[in-house]
């Protein structure tokens, strides 16, 4: 009987994968996606900073940018840990972009807001400052690129970190009979097709995503 396979659409640290085939199961993996920093001016000072990915953070943190005043606002656990090692403290944590929209419209409206972020941002943000015509500006400091490639073989499970990569994935291969576990719900919502079974990380972090799919397939392996 062939060991059940784990797809990975983003490229795996050593001890994950370990991890992975120690359990007894088969492991593929390959990036999905490519991110690149590019260039951005820094602007002025303003009352509060969001970042929607870890991604933008690693970049600006690179940058010379003006913290002393300023509150800061993220989405995820690993941008909130990022910051927190440089010393920053996030005034706000979501789980997803829903969420701090609804803690950002209890923000007075006077207030500034500046948003760093990718090429391939959600526009919900946007468009809701938008709409409360407030201060706001958004500057893209990373581009998320497709690496749209053909897979030859029928995981059991498929491993996604985002709307991007599922994209990517779902371009010329299909989710099959594939069992799919996804980072967030904003990524579960990005797969086209419904899958044989679907989990969704309360826990945005890709530990906790590469445990539950082994528990899962071990589970099912010998039921």
């Amino acid at each position: 009987m062939d060991k059940p396979l784990i797809l990975s659409t983003k490229k795996l640290d050593a001890a994950l994968r370990e991890r992975i085939v120690h359990n007894g199961l088969a492991y593929l993996e390959y990036d999905a996606i490519h991110v690149n920093p590019v260039a951005f001016e820094l602007p002025a000072p303003t009352d509060y900073v969001i970042f929607s990915s870890k991604n933008a953070v690693k970049t600006v943190l690179k940058s010379a940018y003006a913290w002393a005043n300023t509150q800061v606002l993220c989405v995820g656990k690993q941008s909130e840990e990022l910051l927190s090692k440089r010393g920053i403290k996030t005034m706000k944590t979501a789980k997803n972009m829903e969420e701090l929209v609804s803690f950002i419209e209890k923000i007075a409206k006077n207030a500034s807001f500046l948003h760093f972020c990718g090429n391939r941002s959600l526009a919900l943000l946007a468009e809701k400052m938008t709409a409360w015509k407030a201060n706001f500006k958004e500057i893209v400091v990373y581009d998320t690129t497709l690496n749209v490639k053909k897979i030859n073989a029928a995981p059991d499970a498929i491993l996604f970190y985002s709307p991007s990569g599922v994209e990517s994935h779902t371009n010329m291969n299909t989710i099959g009979k594939s069992s799919c576990f996804c980072i967030g719900e904003t990524t579960a919502k990005a797969i086209p097709e419904q899958p044989k079974e679907l989990v969704v990380s309360e826990n945005p972090s890709i530990k906790t995503l590469v445990a539950k799919a082994i528990q899962f397939l071990k589970k099912h392996q010998h039921a």
